[in-house]
């Protein structure tokens, strides 16, 4: 059965008003909406030809019909990301997006502050997850000494993320020595990934610094640490639940316990965003895309953020699949492209 223009407009008009309504979505109320232009009972056939093509379903208590996740496939594909008029309408309507942050701030406070902006522009559930360590680079190292043979290791990666942990070697290291060490770290490991960064490779020690080797060898092991332990630096900001779950389509007890279920699990939905954050600039999963059966009644949307072009995070949008998507993607769009200049100008 062909898709005509005609059934592209029929099924973008009833994405458009379930968006809205939250209803099933009658005949009636597209001839409205399409202003007269097609009678009604072409209107009903084209309905039926959606539905048996799987764009469409027909709730047995109505007479409308609802999106199916095929027909909000559809949409996506070849609606938001393919009329870019529709694009730039939603884009010039919408007001500049800043963020509540400045650059002095710690990254931390940064992506926490920017997760709560960000679900107060959709009202959907937001998440933002922190660089891991292996994919930053090294900015800057410091030593500091307490007593006797116990150090602090402090490590600063391109994100602004600050990494310490004191340790205890022998040696009577003095703090000229211990400048001399960051002096060498900092000057021949500065802006290299954190888990390229090793002694044979990286670092040349000069003949009258071959008595600081030992030490050396112990800062980069203390970095490798950080490296293989970043999942415990690994950090997801989520906002919004409460605002997501007054949608209409989690008054069902059932889907509202499924949906809890996924939302108190950070683990699961920093996993989420970090599969899909990646693919694209804008990346749009719908239902059992996301996560099988137990996401049937969401949408993701999802981007990323860079730092010096290499350290990467991740943005996503949850909602309902009734979301406004037009108008989450842009704001996503210019969300990531804000807190993206933010941190590279901070770094």
């Amino acid at each position: 059965m062909k898709f005509s223009s005609r059934k592209k407009d029929i099924l973008e008009q009833v994405i458009l008003n379930f968006i809205e309504r939250a209803e099933p979505v009658s005949s009636h109320i597209l001839v409205e909406n399409l202003k007269n232009e097609i009678s009604s009972a072409t209107i009903r056939k084209e309905m039926a030809d959606l539905e048996e093509m799987g764009y469409l379903s027909h709730p047995h208590t109505s007479a409308g019909r609802i999106p199916t996740d095929t027909g909000y496939r559809y949409y996506i594909d070849n609606v938001v990301f393919g009329d870019e008029k529709s694009r730039i309408n939603v884009q010039n309507q919408m007001a500049p997006l800043s963020l509540p942050v400045n650059r002095e701030m710690d990254l931390e406070t940064i992506l926490q502050l920017s997760t709560e902006t960000l679900s107060k522009f959709t009202n959907y559930l937001s998440m933002i997850v922190a660089p891991e360590i292996n994919q930053s680079k090294l900015r800057h190292i410091e030593l500091l000494k307490f007593e006797k043979n116990d150090y602090l290791f402090v490590l600063i990666t391109d994100s602004g993320r600050v990494y310490k942990k004191r340790f205890s070697i022998d040696g009577g290291y003095n703090d000229l020595d211990l400048q001399r060490v960051t002096n060498i770290l900092n000057s021949q490991a500065r802006d290299k990934l954190i888990h390229e960064i090793n002694f044979e490779n990286t670092i040349r020690i000069a003949e009258n610094d071959k008595y600081l080797v030992f030490l050396i060898n112990k800062i980069i092991n203390l970095i490798k640490s950080c490296e293989e332990n970043f999942n415990s630096y690994n950090r997801i900001f989520i906002r919004g639940t409460l605002g997501m779950l007054k949608d209409p389509e989690f008054v069902d007890f059932n889907k509202f316990k499924k949906i809890i279920d996924i939302l108190e699990n950070e683990y699961l939905l920093m996993k989420i965003l970090l599969n899909y954050s990646g693919e694209n600039e804008i990346n749009v999963k719908i239902g059992s895309e996301i996560y099988g059966s137990e996401t049937d009644d969401l949408s993701l949307v999802a981007s990323k953020y860079k730092i010096q072009g290499s350290s990467i995070g991740s943005i996503g949008i949850l909602g309902p699949k009734r979301m406004n998507y037009l108008k989450v993607i842009s704001i996503l769009r210019r969300f990531s492209d804000s807190l993206t200049d933010l941190l590279n100008y901070k770094t």
